[in-house]
């Protein structure tokens, strides 16, 4: 979106919000240049932090005060009192954080709907053209209308708005008791409002009355018109009769109902997965959870919609139910996806960790077959790449092997591999002829047993060095010398790159938190250590002898390689 940014008047109605309020008012400050904002009858001083912080942020605005009536009222009056102030009004809560950059450049419609997330999205209708006569109705969950024909679009953009349910409403234990009193007066004077007892239906639902929730999910369901609102009224209709103990043949068919009626959406069919999994059945867990992450997230849908099923956790389940059922190849390829992620918390990605380790155990013996096609590519000719490998052997011949028929076999960036040199610290003579007749690109340098990669450093023509070490076992398949060298690019302190995580020498099932993350492109994660690795590792050699200024150190932030017993 490119051209002038409009002119945005902040529109709040606030009452005993003096505990959260600054903090809506510090996200929202860099895009606003006004504010009119209307206090519905606080006793905690909310009006006077308002008028300070905002006269801090050097913001100009105005603070009204009126008579509490009901949402649909006092929002549409709010909303008047703006009038005149701005080129568009954002409607703003006092308990929601701004996260991320929005793009108001160029903006032409008549009304934007603002993402909310980041865990269960949905649009809503939050920035209107001033000038028009705007208007929110109902007396709970309002929504806002227009008497004259608009234009509508979505901001789309690099943010979201984060709903925290920390204001003063909210604080009341029993508000969505409140609620369901109001709804349920509103739905006796209007019993054919399906908005009402969509709403009444969701108000007992977050108060815990299951039962009466299940009464009203039903009654929406029945009343037809707005499909996302009947969709989502026969999947918490599910979601009640399993809360309720009902057999699950019946609450499964609920939520078949649900995915028959919109079939763009996948959280019924995580659910029944979720279901499966957690007793035990992973062959139907895994087959509901495969079809889930084959469902794209809906574009225009708006309502209740569950991010993180599809950004993640139908895969999660995906790759249990797979490590149960002997696809331990994907479930290792799945939970290294997932733990790519920078959006999964830290008690998640412990236990994906460790699940991803279960699934790596088969793969290092797939990993120790000779790799007949790449040995071939890479004795067909010269070769010019940046990267010199190195990997140390001795009298044990088949550690070699291992150690090289498995990073060849896992190395998907071999183009980029220069010299191979074969460190050879006790190899028998005969040893050595049968690599060399084996593995023609290698090239053999003799040194004494103990040698330093200092020695070895010696003979490295290549700025970059990938040493090998000795008996190592590689079994998940990456652009190896990419990311490394990627993190030494990024990173002009650093002169090693661990493989390892933690220099781990075998399956840990552990991953680092993600405050200490970093990423880059082509890299992924990794992270800053304090101590070289002595596993496999990659130097930047013209940063060798200048320990005073290239001093750090770092590795990627998973295990990919295990030291032979």
């Amino acid at each position: 979106m490119t051209g002038a940014v409009p002119a945005i008047c902040l529109n709040m109605i606030v009452r005993n919000e003096a505990h959260i309020v600054r903090e809506v008012l510090d996200s929202v400050a860099p895009y606003i240049s006004s504010w009119v904002i209307v206090d519905t009858g606080s006793d905690d001083g909310t009006p006077d932090v308002i008028r300070n912080h905002m006269a801090a942020l050097g913001i100009p605005g105005e603070l009204h005060e009126r008579p509490w009536r009901n949402f649909g009222h006092n929002r549409s009056e709010a909303l008047a009192l703006a009038a005149g102030h701005g080129d568009y009004i954002w409607v703003m809560d006092a308990d929601d954080l701004l996260v991320g950059t929005p793009d108001f450049s160029g903006l032409t419609a008549d009304l934007y709907q603002l993402h909310y997330g980041p865990d269960v999205s949905y649009w809503r209708r939050q920035l209107f053209r001033d000038g028009l006569p705007w208007r929110y109705v109902g007396v709970l969950h309002e929504y806002a209308d227009c008497d004259r024909p608009c234009v509508e679009e979505r901001l789309d953009g690099d943010y979201y708005i984060e709903s925290r349910r920390l204001g003063g409403r909210s604080l009341d234990p029993e508000k969505y008791l409140r609620d369901a009193e109001v709804l349920l007066a509103e739905v006796e004077r209007n019993p054919d409002d399906p908005r009402s007892v969509f709403y009444l239906a969701q108000s007992y639902f977050d108060y815990g009355d299951i039962a009466s929730a299940h009464t009203w999910y039903t009654r929406r369901a029945e009343m037809g018109g707005y499909d996302e609102e009947i969709y989502y009224s026969i999947a918490r209709i599910a979601e009640s009769m399993l809360r309720l103990d009902y057999p699950w043949p019946d609450v499964q068919d609920a939520y078949l109902r649900a995915w028959e009626f919109r079939p763009i959406r996948a959280e019924p069919l995580y659910a029944i997965a979720h279901w499966y999994r957690s007793n035990q059945r992973f062959q139907l867990g895994y087959l509901f959870a495969e079809r889930a992450t084959q469902i794209p997230v809906p574009q225009n849908d708006s309502l209740f919609l569950g991010a993180e099923v599809y950004a993640w956790r139908a895969l999660d389940e995906q790759a249990v139910c797979a490590s149960w059922i002997g696809k331990s190849d994907e479930t290792f390829a799945i939970c290294r996806r997932l733990l790519s992620r920078d959006d999964i918390g830290d008690e998640d990605r412990q236990r994906i960790a460790a699940n991803r380790d279960c699934g790596a155990r088969p793969l290092i013996d797939v990993a120790q077959a000779y790799p007949e096609d790449r040995v071939r590519a890479l004795s067909a000719g010269p070769r010019d790449g940046d990267v010199t490998v190195t990997v140390v052997a001795g009298p044990e011949v088949a550690a070699t092997e291992r150690t090289l028929n498995s990073f060849l076999h896992c190395c998907t960036d071999l183009s980029r591999v220069g010299p191979v040199l074969v460190v050879d610290v006790g190899l028998w003579p005969q040893d050595r002829q049968a690599l060399s007749a084996r593995y023609p690109f290698l090239e053999f340098r003799q040194f004494a047993p103990g040698t330093s990669v200092s020695e070895i450093r010696e003979v490295i023509g290549t700025r970059f060095w990938l040493n090998l070490g000795m008996g190592w076992q590689f079994f998940a398949r990456d652009d190896y010398l990419t990311r490394l060298t990627s993190v030494l690019e990024a990173e002009p302190n650093v002169y090693q790159v661990g493989v390892n995580f933690d220099d781990a020498d075998k399956l840990t099932g552990l991953v680092p938190p993600r405050s200490v993350l970093r990423r880059i492109d082509g890299a992924g994660h990794y992270v800053l250590t304090d101590a070289a690795a002595i596993g496999p590792a990659m130097f930047d050699c013209s940063r060798w002898h200048a320990t005073e200024t290239y001093s750090g150190t770092a590795t990627l932030d998973e295990v990919l390689c295990v030291l032979q017993a």
